[in-house]
């Protein structure tokens, strides 16, 4: 048998045995040394690497893999899984609509900030402290003001994105903002309420265009 699939079904036995962690590594080797060309492997591989980041604790992370393995083929289970407990910022659905908002407001500053310095990690408790309280603050501003009332998830992504903040010893002429996505195909600008042009089958916004989570980007993953 080769040494992916070997990997691939110790990994199942892992997840049998609830012990995600020795399941990510299983399917971790097994990824790397699935052939691309074995899209169908590599979206069971991605479907159930999901389960156990999801186990772990990493829910954005999961919602990731799932993607990837929608995008490698369409299966009705990991749809299923990704309308669970994806909300629509492609990101770990909350308790609430106005956690959803702000998880997505918050990890969108953060974003900038991390491009902002060059760096691709939050180094520090206290550094991630600070930036929580002067985000908390913008955030309660923006909602002060009554701006994000009965708008849709795309529009409130839009007015996060235009949201400026002025963090400490922060220069914003070193940011560079994300390209603008285009359908090469038919050569059309992709909108956040587009269906995405890798072909999941989901919006762009909870697609491709998704706002990675803390899970993601503390990591240094980004």
């Amino acid at each position: 048998m080769e040494c992916w699939k070997s990997d691939f079904h110790r990994g199942i036995h892992a997840l049998s045995r609830h012990d995600p962690a020795g399941a990510l590594g299983h399917f971790s080797r097994s990824l790397r040394d699935c052939p691309v060309a074995r899209s169908g492997d590599l979206s069971r591989l991605l479907y159930y690497l999901g389960m156990a980041l999801q186990r772990l604790g990493f829910p954005n992370s999961a919602i990731r893999s799932w993607l990837a393995s929608q995008r490698a083929q369409k299966r009705r289970n990991t749809r299923a899984l990704i309308e669970r407990f994806a909300n629509e910022y492609g990101m770990a659905r909350q308790r609430s609509g106005e956690l959803d908002d702000w998880q997505a407001f918050y990890s969108i500053q953060v974003m900038r900030y991390l491009r902002g310095f060059g760096k691709h990690a939050l180094t520090s408790a206290a550094e991630r402290c600070m930036l929580a309280d002067i985000i908390r603050e913008a955030w309660v501003s923006l909602q002060s003001c009554g701006s994000l009332d009965g708008k849709s998830a795309a529009e409130k992504s839009r007015i996060f994105q235009s949201t400026r903040i002025d963090f400490p010893l922060f220069y914003y002429s070193q940011v560079h903002d994300a390209v603008i996505p285009v359908n090469f195909r038919t050569g059309e600008r992709v909108c956040a309420e587009s269906k995405c042009f890798c072909g999941s089958g989901l919006s762009f916004l909870a697609c491709c265009g998704r706002t990675p989570g803390e899970d993601e980007f503390s990591g240094g993953i980004i």
